[in-house]
């Protein structure tokens, strides 16, 4: 199982608001975005390495 893969899993965990989620460029997937948008949250998350825009 991948960081990535676990990320819903730890947003259930707590009961509480999340306003932002800080993590690494592991985060950086289509998952964890669509993740983070249906829980509401703010995504700060660095693009990974090696990806130019």
């Amino acid at each position: 199982m991948t960081d990535d893969e676990v990320l819903p899993n730890l947003l259930k965990q707590t009961r509480q608001k999340i306003n932002g989620i800080l993590a690494d460029g592991v985060y950086d997937t289509k998952q964890c975005y669509e993740i983070v948008r249906i829980k509401r949250v703010v995504p700060l998350i660095p693009p990974k390495k090696g990806i130019i825009f």
